[in-house]
């Protein structure tokens, strides 16, 4: 019934106002250059913790590695994406928990697979990426990509040359700079279809969306593609 209300005639116009209105605050309070620093430097700190640096560690500690000479760009493949994975979690919850720091915005943790977290009762999901123009949705999942989303984007800067054991031991950050937007009711591109081996799919943001996406970035930039591109590339500042 709820939901019917918020689709029709002068309730939508009103849910839809307050959702923008929302939107903007979040927007205003994530471009605050102390509370990106903040994000950034927790990220990392919490990053150095996670089981493949861990590992290293302790294997360097045995003899058996000689990690400190190596670079993240080093890792193999799979040891990259358990870190990408790990940090996606603590993106969640480091974003969720910097929101309902403030006064605005009440914050709860969401639960189940409508989103990850809801601001003044409001859905919003929350992903991060390291690609250059697309976050990873999933093809088995609910449709929530198929409709627009209420969505807080992140691309990581991860600074590839940096020594593992530098990471750990907090010489420097895994991350060097960051890409926050803040999207109401973003429709994506999808691309990629479900398969045996595979249920992910990429999520990107048209070239024709520009002129709307544009102003609802919080920190770094929009990219048009210099070719062909049909997809706007994320860049970190």
């Amino acid at each position: 019934m709820q939901d019917f209300l918020y689709n029709t005639g002068p309730f939508k116009l009103f849910y839809n106002y307050i959702q923008s209105t929302m939107a903007q605050a979040i927007r205003d309070y994530l471009s605050d250059p102390a509370i990106v620093a903040d994000i950034v430097k927790e990220l990392n700190e919490e990053i150095a913790l996670c089981t493949i640096f861990r590992n290293l560690k302790r294997e360097y500690d045995h003899g058996v590695t000689d990690a400190p000479l190596m670079t993240f760009r080093e890792l193999n493949a799979e040891d990259r994406n358990e870190v990408f994975v790990y940090l996606g979690r603590l993106l969640e919850s480091v974003l969720t928990c910097k929101l309902s720091l403030s006064p605005k915005f009440d914050v709860n943790k969401d639960r189940n697979s409508s989103g990850d977290v809801v601001i003044n009762k409001i859905i919003w999901e929350i992903k991060g990426t390291t690609g250059k123009n697309s976050w990873t949705g999933s093809t088995h999942a609910t449709k929530k990509e198929d409709d627009g989303m209420n969505f807080i984007g992140v691309k990581y800067g991860i600074n590839e040359d940096t020594k593992v054991f530098d990471i750990i031991n907090g010489v420097e950050g895994l991350i060097g700079e960051i890409f926050i937007g803040v999207f109401e009711k973003l429709n994506f591109v999808r691309k990629g279809s479900a398969s045996q081996n595979n249920s992910r799919t990429s999520l990107l943001i048209s070239l024709g969306d520009y002129d709307t996406v544009k102003e609802q970035v919080c920190w770094g930039n929009f990219r048009i593609p210099r070719s062909n591109g049909k997809y706007l590339q994320l860049e970190p500042a």
